[in-house]
């Protein structure tokens, strides 16, 4: 099945490079655990609280930063099983995996202008500048599928300055009419 609409013409494709590890996927659980660690050190010494009782806070915590590796390995199954395809109307999310290929899409012309993170290997991220209510929005939707992005951004592709470009140069154009 051809993801292209009749008259859409591709400009880029790619997939990530590698997998890259991000600050924001883990500091939601390091702040609790820190919260945790400290909180327990000062009840242990101003409650004089047994053994049992941290026993259960750090199982909590263990629980906590359980949680922080599944997302990343929900990711590394994101970067194995995604292309991305930007074409002159769209920014299109092919997901190939086991139970079939599916295709998300998000329109060129409703996105923000494109901000590029160099990763210093001829590699880069490509995301859309989120205000801070939409970021916090899209962490209360991670529960789903890893390779689906609440928040579109295009993870370690190559020559990133140069698909930025391409996506701000078209998402700016006024749509076809006819």
């Amino acid at each position: 099945m051809n993801p292209l609409l009749e008259g859409e013409q591709l400009l880029w494709s790619g997939r990530p490079q590698r997998y890259v590890r991000r600050y924001r996927d883990f500091h939601n659980y390091l702040t609790i655990a820190i919260i945790l660690i400290g909180g327990s050190g000062l009840l242990a010494t101003r409650a004089n609280l047994d053994f049992w009782i941290l026993s259960g806070w750090y199982a909590v915590l263990a629980l906590l930063l359980s949680t922080a590796f599944e997302r990343n390995r929900d990711r590394r199954g994101f970067v194995a099983v995604t292309s991305y395809l930007v074409t002159d109307q769209r920014l299109i999310f092919v997901s190939a995996g086991e139970c079939g290929t599916e295709y998300r899409w998000v329109p060129l012309d409703g996105l923000r202008p494109p901000r590029v993170r160099a990763h210093g290997d001829g590699t880069g991220t490509i995301d859309f500048r989120p205000t801070v209510p939409e970021w916090l929005r899209d962490q209360g939707y991670r529960t789903r599928p890893a390779w689906q992005p609440a928040l579109p951004e295009l993870m370690a592709v190559r020559d990133p300055d140069r698909v930025a470009e391409l996506i701000a140069r078209n998402g700016s154009r006024p749509p076809a009419v006819g």
